[in-house]
């Protein structure tokens, strides 16, 4: 079945990746330690619109020695994140000119979300933009993959996906979809023609 649409993960994708975790420790002496259990616990809940992030940040900023506002700590997250790889956009624009469908398929919470669409142009960029927390499941969530398929009014055969987790392709397959890992630009290209010859 012939490719209809080509979706794609930002982070690490069309996204230079995890710049704001350097940029804490270097400039605020603020560690991977000591944000792991805001990562990878309310957080998650800001991921899929269960909690919102400027309510339930501050007691964490505290808590690291943040010496400045919620907003400015949301500020300098989005524009220290914001490193788009224009070679991937050249390429989603030609596959856009060519007749193919590109979405982005991503785990964001509310503000990133925005700032993606808005600032980093993302509107412009994609047909469709999917944000796990307007869908209320992020990736690998089998039902986050149903989702887009039933918005889409596509089978998981027609649709090519990237991503550089390798659990997330894992489910995507898993989903019938045609999944690949992203793991460098030249790699990307070699496997994007075999596709789409």
């Amino acid at each position: 079945m012939a490719i209809q649409a080509v979706i794609f993960d930002a982070d690490g994708v069309v996204v230079f990746p995890w710049r704001f975790a350097r940029y804490l420790e270097q400039e605020h002496n603020i560690t991977p330690e000591m944000t792991r259990a805001f990562f990878r616990g309310v957080f998650e809940d800001c991921l899929v619109g269960k909690a919102d992030l400027e309510v339930v940040l501050p007691p964490f900023l505290s808590s690291w020695g943040w010496p400045q506002s919620t907003d400015d700590f949301i500020a300098a997250w989005l524009e220290v994140e914001n490193a788009v790889d224009e070679r991937v956009v050249e390429v989603i624009r030609a596959l856009r000119r060519s007749g193919l469908a590109c979405c982005l398929a991503t785990n964001q919470e509310e503000n990133r979300a925005q700032y993606m669409r808005w600032e980093m142009g993302f509107s412009e960029v994609f047909d469709r933009l999917f944000f796990s927390h307007r869908l209320g499941r992020q990736k690998p969530d089998h039902r986050f993959y149903g989702l887009i398929e039933e918005s889409l009014g596509l089978t998981g055969p027609e649709i090519l996906f990237w991503d550089d987790a390798a659990m997330n392709v894992r489910a995507a397959r898993e989903c019938s979809w045609n999944a690949e890992l992203y793991a460098g630009f030249e790699s990307f290209q070699r496997k994007l023609a075999e596709y789409l010859e």
